[in-house]
């Protein structure tokens, strides 16, 4: 009876055998295993710095007529960004906002008819953004986006003769849109270029006018920005 039940394990030890070892999962070899491609994801907030150069066109307008022509303004910008993303396949949406010190300034004699030894001068002190950001995604590390929203500057506008200088700073509101494209250069660091145009709405300066000055009912004023940044971003990368 032993010998038989020895005899009858050992059998079916033999005939389970090659089944159990089918069964068994074997490990592919080092070089058949698929190792997985690293993706880079724009998704996730950002804080930056960004600086580059302005310039527009302005004139001072009065009741009585233009007194200067429209003149050329143009200066340095610099200031800082924070923003935030979220990738959606090859689709970047955004939103980012941006302060900036500038120096964009310039002027012009007045017209014939004013007074020929007075200069009307507008500059910029700051200018700010806050704009939606649309992207594509050619390639993981590049996007390239449309960019637009709302846009606030503080503009002053002088009146100069060498006699008596007057100047008055009013905050002026308007709109923004722009073009650039954004490259991930290093962990999460992204260096960017950015082309923005602003167009500020019109503001009336010296409407109680000090002695000798004519009233200002408008002083137009735009902007063609054109920048670089740095961004460091919190998320997203590989």
């Amino acid at each position: 009876m032993t010998r038989l039940l020895v005899g009858s394990v050992a059998l079916v030890a033999l005939l389970a055998g090659p089944a159990l070892a089918a069964d068994m999962e074997v490990p592919a070899p080092s070089y058949q295993r698929v190792i997985p491609v690293p993706v880079y994801s724009w998704t996730g907030c950002y804080l930056g710095a960004e600086g580059g150069w302005a310039w527009g066109r302005s004139r001072h307008e009065t009741l009585a007529g233009i007194a200067a022509e429209y003149y050329s303004l143009s200066g340095a910008l610099i200031g800082g960004t924070v923003g935030c993303n979220y990738q959606i396949s090859q689709v970047v949406l955004g939103v980012e906002g941006d302060y900036s010190w500038t120096t964009k300034r310039g002027n012009g004699p007045e017209n014939p008819g004013f007074d020929a030894a007075t200069i009307s001068e507008t500059r910029e002190n700051w200018i700010g953004t806050v704009r939606a950001r649309l992207g594509i995604v050619p390639t993981q590390q590049w996007v390239f986006y449309v960019t637009g929203g709302y846009a606030v500057a503080s503009v002053r506008a002088s009146i100069l003769n060498g006699i008596f200088d007057f100047s008055e700073s009013q905050t002026r509101h308007g709109w923004t849109v722009g073009v650039g494209m954004e490259w991930a250069i290093a962990g999460n660091w992204t260096w960017k270029f950015e082309y923005l145009y602003v167009g500020l709405q019109d503001s009336a300066y010296f409407v109680v006018p000090p002695p000798g000055v004519i009233a200002r009912t408008a002083v137009p004023t735009n902007d063609h920005i054109a920048r670089v940044g740095l961004n460091y971003r919190f998320g997203g990368g590989y």
